[in-house]
């Protein structure tokens, strides 16, 4: 036989229980009735937490001749599967998750699932999409009963709604929801050939098994029920997917005292913006980073003490993650968190070159108001001090330099301490004033502020509030940039057209209308100043729909409150209570 052509890869991904294992090998046992398939070496796994590996091959369609004088191709093609079966938190730290694969099978079970789990086998989707070459994937659903219908299917389907085809996924995918039923269920148990052939290598197909292909995805429909199959917009080849473009990493700053609750803050933002809700979620692309966060918001919930040996420093903590709208990466976030308490010459350039800094407070601190004897301990106690110097560098810089100063978000951490008997002990107001007094460069001249009251919360009774506000405010500052540069653009077109329409009107006035030279680099001149002018005018349509989408934004920001050089900014309120 001669070598076998590299064919697809494909990847079946699975949480402990789903029978992700079980499933791939039914597929490979059930392809054999419809091509004539062999495998070559590997296996199924051998328990739920290990990886198994096929390399298979199937004899291809009939090739055309080949060229007089080359050679004459092998009519068999290999097809390698890896089955991750049972992704576990400290296996998906350790261990490194395989790459090179074209095809996606996603293997999820019926019933409930602890959020964290959900999130370990997003996440490991979420790296094969954007690591390998995975562009196809089917939704496998499994556990599914005798009687089960169109609901119990819909609700399994539900968390993978942003995924489906939705919003900015749709076009970059194309896959399948197979609801199945293992030998022992209801009719049409059988996976088979829908699993291997729709992802990517259907073009090759004969017509008899592509006939058997669309028979078998059609019997697997639920009477009923528009998510029974769910094909994506079929594309003809791989579509890679875009890395990040430089311009899309914003990074962050965290300025404050240790045990103001940054990390915690942040362990329950990852808990709440997950991919099942609709809109951006937050992916963590480095496995020790989503163990380390999954383990802190667990420890939270279930009121024990996180064990994270070989934690790094915690008076300097970087982190690295992604906002993704489905699949699509937005913005690359670049996290550090830094004490701030004593002098950081350090830091200077980092802020500098932030497009955010977040000053966080412990709101314990602020129970009453402040006077001035508690306003100088408190700025060497929080670390405000130091920030205040750091913020307003930054912003003579910028202004100097005619751009935009970093936006400041005010991080009041445990808010729910400024709350006795359900009422609210202090207004926004009155913070506000309190952080006049504590970061007064946060409200100079040209800087966006925003006064975040956060609270990390403790599981499903007390679940966490505002910990979204501040990535909206990462959206909301990254829409200001846009505008801004396209301002500037827009600016420059117009006054090198202008030259440029001078020039053309002194040449005419200047010399003689029979001279040709002339007229021709006077229409040119022309011409060019109508394309400045019509590139002026797309830049300034483009800032001014970049104000329509920051205004849409404030909808999810109207009980935060924002001002923009210490005046209300959009629809902040600076009358609210924390309570609201």
């Amino acid at each position: 036989m001669r070598t076998p052509a590299p064919g697809p890869r494909l990847l079946f991904l699975g949480l402990p229980g789903d029978w992700a294992g079980e499933l791939a090998a039914l597929a490979v046992r059930d392809a054999r009735r419809a091509v004539r398939l062999r495998t070559v070496a590997g296996g199924p796994p051998v328990s739920e937490a290990a990886a198994g590996s096929w390399e298979l091959v199937r004899r291809r369609p009939r090739q055309p001749r080949p060229e007089p004088g080359r050679p004459r191709p092998s009519p068999y093609k290999s097809l390698g599967i890896t089955v991750l079966p049972g992704l576990t938190p400290d296996a998906s730290a350790t261990g490194a998750q395989p790459a090179g694969h074209d095809g996606l099978v996603v293997v999820t079970g019926v019933g409930e699932r602890a959020w964290w789990e959900r999130r370990l086998l997003f996440h490991h989707v979420q790296r094969a999409l954007g690591d390998n070459r995975a562009q196809r994937m089917v939704l496998a659903v499994t556990g599914l009963g005798r009687r089960a219908g169109a609901a119990e299917l819909a609700e399994a389907v539900r968390p993978w709604a942003s995924y489906l085809g939705s919003g900015a996924s749709a076009g970059r995918l194309y896959g399948v929801t197979v609801p199945v039923r293992f030998p022992g269920g209801a009719r049409g148990t059988r996976p088979g050939v829908p699993l291997l052939w729709h992802l990517g290598a259907d073009s090759e197909l004969t017509s008899r098994q592509r006939r058997l292909t669309d028979a078998r995805l059609a019997e697997a429909r639920t009477p009923g029920s528009p998510l029974a199959l769910r094909e994506w917009e079929r594309v003809d080849r791989v579509l890679h997917a875009a890395p990040v473009p430089p311009d899309r990493t914003v990074r962050v700053t965290v300025v404050g005292a240790p045990g103001a609750g940054r990390t915690t803050v942040l362990a329950a933002a990852h808990r709440v913006l997950g991919p099942e809700r609709p809109g951006l979620w937050l992916h963590l692309p480095d496995p020790g980073a989503l163990h380390d966060l999954i383990t802190r918001r667990r420890a939270l919930e279930e009121d024990t003490t996180p064990s994270t040996p070989g934690t790094p420093n915690p008076d300097r903590r970087h982190w690295h993650f992604q906002l993704a709208d489905g699949t699509v990466p937005v913005m690359d976030v670049d996290w550090l968190e830094a004490d701030t308490r004593g002098a950081r010459p350090d830091l200077a350039d980092r802020v500098r070159d932030s497009q955010c800094v977040i000053v966080a407070v412990d709101a314990g601190l602020l129970d009453v108001p402040l006077d001035e004897g508690r306003t100088a301990e408190l700025r060497e106690r929080t670390g405000a001090a130091t920030a205040d110097e750091l913020i307003q560098a930054a912003a003579t810089f910028h202004r100097d330099a005619d751009g935009l100063p970093p936006q400041v978000v005010l991080l009041l951490t445990g808010v729910d301490r400024l709350l006795r008997d359900g009422r609210p002990l202090r207004t926004r107001a009155g913070l506000l004033d309190d952080f006049r007094r504590l970061v007064p460069a946060a409200f100079a001249p040209g800087v966006l502020t925003a006064l975040c009251p956060v609270s990390a919360g403790t599981g499903e009774a007390d679940p966490p509030t505002g910990v979204e506000a501040p990535y909206w405010l990462l959206l909301l500052q990254q829409l200001r940039r846009e505008a801004h540069r396209l301002t500037a653009v827009a600016a420059g077109e117009e006054e090198k057209a202008g030259r440029l329409r001078e020039r053309a009107e002194r040449r005419k006035e200047t010399t003689s209308k029979w001279n040709p030279v002339s007229r021709v680099l006077g229409f040119a001149d022309g011409k060019r100043a109508d394309r400045g002018e019509g590139r002026a005018r797309a830049a300034r349509d483009a800032a001014a729909a970049n104000s329509e989408i920051e205004k849409l934004l404030h909808r999810d920001l109207r009980d935060t409150t924002v001002l923009l050089g210490g005046e209300p900014y959009g629809t902040g309120s600076t009358g609210s209570t924390t309570g609201s």
